[in-house]
């Protein structure tokens, strides 16, 4: 039974097919390198953390969408499904990309863009280039990393479970899904905040109450991020059953 659902040897082999046939994974890193190598060119080498983890996030759940390429027709949903490899370790290689390797490829592409733009404004001033220690002119708030990190992880996790729904323009669909629901959700939110503070004496009580919230999104943040992986699984193996009827 485990065999069926997790092999190494398997995983391994449909983790280089996949970066085999992600071709374009070179050429984004490229441009990704150049645009940040320009940015700390204009900004002199100082990047925001909300800039940074806005493009990094923007990013990701683009190409979470993407991965509705694989079943975008019926002969794409067919050749992803007799790929030698449970439905398992396919979504675990789409997960650990997203949660892994782009991240990583992110962080490589913003060292390599810190030591380009300093040689880059030397060559242009003709002056000697001072290079400093690694990400020095990147602002990065460690209040608010672990925070983007559970947002992240949650958003990517939802994005690929858009992409088994909305077979074509995933991106859209599941970004109108997630204005949607995010609207119903703040608006349950403030209604539930209000009617505490109105039974709340109080100040100190409001503040254990804003404490206790936080944990309380992240503990949720966790939660959903693992529902909408199980729904991803789920959609997966209900392709297979589909495609095997017709």
């Amino acid at each position: 039974m485990m065999y069926e659902i997790f092999n190494v040897e398997r995983f391994k082999n449909y983790a280089v097919k996949f970066y085999a046939e992600f071709r374009s994974l070179r050429l984004q890193w490229i441009i990704m390198t150049g645009f940040w190598a320009a940015v700390m060119c204009i900004s002199r080498g100082e990047v925001d953390f909300f800039t940074l983890t806005l493009f990094l996030f923007v990013f990701s759940i683009v190409s979470a969408s993407r991965m509705s390429a694989f079943f975008t027709t019926r002969a794409n949903k067919i050749r992803f499904l007799l790929t030698p490899a449970s439905h398992f370790e396919k979504l675990l290689v789409m997960v650990l990309h997203h949660f892994l390797v782009i991240p990583v490829m992110y962080a490589v592409s913003l060292f390599i863009a810190q030591y380009c733009a300093t040689l880059i404004t030397a060559l242009f001033t003709l002056s000697v280039p001072h290079f400093t220690l690694p990400y020095a002119g990147i602002d990065i708030d460690t209040d608010l990393l672990g925070l983007f990190v559970l947002h992240y992880f949650n958003a990517v996790a939802f994005y690929l479970m858009g992409a088994t729904i909305f077979t074509r323009h995933s991106f859209l669909k599941t970004t109108g899904v997630s204005m949607i629901v995010g609207f119903i959700f703040s608006i349950l939110i403030m209604i539930a905040g209000t009617l505490h503070v109105l039974n709340t004496a109080t100040f100190e009580q409001l503040s254990d109450m804003s404490n206790m919230g936080g944990h309380f999104i992240c503990v949720l943040s966790v939660i959903f991020t693992i529902l909408f992986l199980i729904v991803a699984y789920m959609r997966l193996t209900e392709m297979e059953v589909n495609e095997t009827k017709k």
